[in-house]
């Protein structure tokens, strides 16, 4: 009696290994696509970026490959997947000197035959990202606006303080002083 139950605990936890590196073996597929499909427009490769792409996306291909957006180097973070659809965190780098940096997730179908890049959706959350980095940096720029703005205005009414009391100081007479309060009199009634 207890060969079955150790033997169904053992088989549990085969079944359990099993099933995680069934989702491990997931993800390396759905990374080695993404890894595969930026390498190729990196290198324009256009036709082997094709190959990774799905068949209803791939005319969204071009879009990828601007002189505007000239992909240099793609690095692929975290991993999230939901039904048929994965996301993998992504920042893509171009510009002259790599300086500009777009985050974007690249999103992967599961098809029959593995995953493959939706580049709409892909392109999409391109677009998101980079909106969201200029707003940061707009936001940046606007907080940054505001302190020196803050200071200078600080500085000016400093500035005009100190003017106003010199040119006080500097007149040839004195201000006349403030003259006592007097309270009026007390009228009583009879």
């Amino acid at each position: 009696m207890k060969i079955y139950y150790l033997s169904g605990a053992l088989f549990a936890l085969i079944l359990y290994g099993l099933s995680a590196c069934s989702v491990f073996s997931e993800e390396q597929q759905a990374r080695e696509v993404a890894q595969q499909f930026w390498a190729a427009l990196v290198q324009g490769d256009m036709e082997t970026a094709k190959k990774y792409a799905t068949w209803d996306s791939v005319r969204f291909l071009p879009y990828l490959q601007t002189k505007q957006v000239e992909v240099r180097s793609a690095e692929l973070g975290e991993w999230q997947v939901e039904g048929n659809v994965a996301q993998l965190t992504t920042i893509l780098r171009g510009g002259e000197h790599d300086d500009l940096v777009i985050p974007a997730k690249t999103i992967l179908i599961r098809q029959q035959d593995g995953w493959l890049v939706d580049v709409q959706q892909t392109l999409t959350s391109m677009v998101s990202g980079t909106m969201g980095a200029v707003v940061d940096q707009l936001n940046g720029f606007m907080q940054q606006g505001l302190e020196e703005l803050d200071k200078a205005l600080s500085d000016s009414v400093e500035q005009l303080n100190e003017s106003l009391q010199n040119g006080l100081n500097s007149l040839p007479f004195k201000p006349p002083k403030r003259p006592p309060e007097t309270k009026p009199p007390i009228q009583q009634t009879i």
